[in-house]
């Protein structure tokens, strides 16, 4: 299966701002192509991931458990984009 790596920094911003206006904010993206994003997240983990409380959103146990691994991953990959923008041959 394939997996859009895109759709990772959005769960790490949910998480983090609670709310999907300000995940959107953050992240650049619209509020709408941001619930998109979360739909298809949803839909590849087959789990809600957050569920809405009246003053934003909640995350799941699952969410919960998978996003230091997530956050871990993210930060791996950049070290990797940058010390392959240091390299020069």
């Amino acid at each position: 299966m394939k997996y859009d790596l895109n759709l990772l920094p959005v769960l790490v911003a949910l998480m983090e701002e609670r709310s999907v206006t300000r995940a959107a904010n953050r992240l650049g993206m619209t509020q709408p192509a941001l619930s998109n994003a979360l739909s298809r997240l949803r839909e590849t983990l087959r789990d809600p991931l957050f569920i809405r409380e009246r003053y934003g959103i909640r995350p799941t146990q699952l969410a919960e458990e998978i996003t230091p691994t997530i956050e871990a991953a993210l930060a791996q990959l950049d070290e990797v984009i940058v010390q392959q923008q240091e390299f020069d041959p």
